[in-house]
């Protein structure tokens, strides 16, 4: 896999899930950049078209077949954002991962940092190996919010907590 093909694999992972939500019935937009300069994956809206959350994916690899590997496969816990990425002033309210076979989420807390855990504690500390090996240039992990396996939740809990959002 080379980095092009890398960053194919989070589009489809992306699409995969805005075209789930759109066979649901939500109204799911295409991803939009922030103020900031970093990107919401995938905005839901009313029906007037006010936003009312986004929704943040992430994809993944592994051979994933069930919640309790999720929850244990990665001790650390899972990344689901850089910390100096301004969007996490304000939190998504929900993270998916798609896996190859398995979809699973989380549904961030109102300040990621109070209950979620910071990896690695300065960058620079520890190389990101898949970026590294797809770029050929040295890239180092930025501290990111990882998420704890037992905050995991199940994709159908995934899809009931969006209606509630979205007031249904």
């Amino acid at each position: 896999m080379n980095w092009e093909e890398f960053l194919r694999e989070g589009k489809l992972a992306e699409e995969k899930v805005r075209n789930g939500l759109l066979r649901r019935g939500f109204n799911a937009g295409e991803s939009i950049r922030t103020q900031f300069n970093t990107d919401e994956d995938i905005p839901i809206y009313d029906k007037s078209g006010q936003k009312l959350f986004w929704i943040s994916v992430k994809s993944n690899a592994k051979n994933i077949l069930t919640l309790e590997q999720a929850r244990n496969f990665y001790k650390r816990g899972w990344m689901c954002g850089e910390v100096e990425s301004k969007q996490w002033v304000y939190p998504p309210a929900i993270i998916i991962w798609v896996g190859l076979k398995f979809h699973w989420g989380a549904i961030t807390p109102k300040r990621p940092s109070t209950e979620w855990y910071i990896f690695p504690a300065k960058h620079g500390l520890e190389i990101d190996e898949r970026k590294t090996r797809l770029t050929g240039e040295t890239h180092f992990i930025y501290p990111s919010y990882h998420v704890p396996g037992e905050c995991l939740r199940s994709k159908d809990d995934i899809i009931a907590y969006i209606q509630n959002l979205c007031g249904r």
